[in-house]
């Protein structure tokens, strides 16, 4: 196999895509296009509400992990009082 070998396998996949691009071809995709699916905006409803749990998660999650380092901080600093008061409420 020489150099002419070559040539010819890339002449046949050049007469192989220049069948493929006609212009009949491009108006049955460019039609295609122009109709807007009726369900098109579900999609980014679903997007925007898992975004939203998503925010909410972490929101908890840094409160929880805030409140984990202010108690680690209070007992580190030699504290036996760091947990929250729990006061009873009288009847």
């Amino acid at each position: 196999m020489g150099a002419g070998g070559l040539k010819s396998d890339h002449r046949r996949s050049r007469s192989g895509l220049s069948g493929l691009g006609g212009a009949g071809s491009f108006a049955a995709m460019e039609s295609s296009q122009q109709s807007p699916e009726p369900d098109s905006r579900r999609a980014a409803v679903i997007g925007l509400l898992v975004v939203a749990v998503l925010v909410v998660a972490a929101y908890f999650l840094v409160d929880a992990l805030r409140e984990n380092s202010n108690l680690e901080d209070c007992l580190m600093s030699g504290r036996r009082n760091c947990g929250p008061l729990e006061i009873p409420t009288k009847r």
